[in-house]
């Protein structure tokens, strides 16, 4: 079968990165895969650990004349025995309206990896043109059908984690408490780092957050840090090669922090979870595949700054064992992702 994936744009630093590694690599053993990478990515790293079998085609710079260029010339060469897994929304639409023209049979799948919902970077009918979907959580399969997508063109594919077999996190007991955030560092927007400042502001000195992450918006977390008098409490840590290594041997978190207003599926979560690391995050749409309340991690009310302190607070009374946040994410091994992906494309 000849699979064809087509990515949005990807900085390289991200999970969907890994996740795209880890399904090509294992797809290249029975199909022609290739893929099609529409910008140019900040680290190429995710690029270099692809088999060699699979064919990248890229843009030469990231100017959207040079995106739509190659994107026309890979949706007009397509042909009707090739499949098409497409990453981006407004992608889908493009594709389709080609597929048209040329009177093409071609098929097309979406596999979106953010929420379709709470966002403003994309119009989520225009998934609606593909012909079936990969939904990487539950949620994000239930709003598909609130599209009204039929259930048997959409397909669970929750993302992997590979298995982490080394010292699991031994979470700090003295003051104050430990938090690490692991992503994009956003005042504004999808991570939503202001509702976390203030949440800490609200709390008082007994708290340390620990920030992982390319900063995106002309360091304007640290500025407002700094501005509510709390800049002491955070340290900054930029983008780490060896990230849960440093996390375990210096940070010993009592809990990572998510406040995002959306995900697809928090991958992130996950792989905190696997070194031992339980979760004190928003209950914004995505969380719910992997989030057992009391068990791996602690759940707030999105934008109630007292409900996020009152969570805070029980870090220090409720701390669950590390092995045992390590186990409730084992369905997200990168066994049972293989024998549901060669399930779903062996259709």
């Amino acid at each position: 079968m000849k699979l064809t994936f087509v990515c949005p744009e990807l900085s390289g630093n991200g999970g969907t990165e890994t996740v795209i590694d880890k399904a090509l690599n294992h797809l290249v053993k029975k199909h022609q895969v290739r893929l099609i990478v529409t910008s140019v990515p900040v680290n190429r790293r995710w690029l270099e650990v692809l088999d060699p079998q699979i064919e990248v085609l890229q843009v030469a710079t990231s100017s959207k004349f040079s995106k739509l260029v190659l994107l026309m010339k890979v949706f007009w060469q397509a042909q009707n025995d090739e499949t098409l897994i497409i990453l981006g929304v407004n992608i889908i639409k493009l594709a389709t309206r080609v597929r048209q023209i040329r009177h093409r049979h071609w098929r097309l799948i979406s596999w979106i990896h953010f929420s379709l919902i709470n966002q403003d970077i994309f119009d989520p009918q225009n998934i609606a043109y593909a012909d079936e979907h990969w939904a990487i959580s539950t949620p994000i399969a239930h709003q598909l059908e609130d599209l009204g997508i039929e259930k048997e063109r959409i397909h669970l594919l929750l993302n992997p984690v590979s298995p982490y077999e080394g010292i699991l996190n031994e979470p700090a007991t003295d003051m104050p408490i430990r938090l690490v955030y692991v992503g994009q560092i956003m005042l504004h927007g999808q991570k939503n780092l202001q509702e976390l400042l203030d949440g800490i502001k609200r709390y008082g000195k007994g708290v340390h957050l620990d920030l992982f992450g390319a900063k995106k918006d002309d360091n304007l977390v640290e500025k407002y840090a700094k501005e509510i008098g709390i800049l002491g409490q955070c340290t900054f840590h930029g983008w780490t090669a060896d990230l849960w290594k440093t996390v375990l041997n210096e940070v010993h978190p009592n809990a990572l922090v998510l406040t995002s207003k959306y995900e697809g599926l928090p991958m992130v979560m996950i792989e905190a979870m696997a070194h031992g690391i339980p979760c004190l995050t928003a209950d914004f749409s995505g969380y719910e595949d992997v989030t057992v309340p009391k068990e791996n991690g602690l759940v707030y009310h999105l934008g109630d700054l007292a409900n996020f302190v009152e969570r805070l607070s029980l870090l220090r009374s409720w701390q669950p064992k590390p092995r045992d946040v390590q186990q409730s994410v084992k369905r997200f091994s990168d066994d049972q992702y293989f024998q549901v992906l060669d399930k779903i494309t062996s259709k």
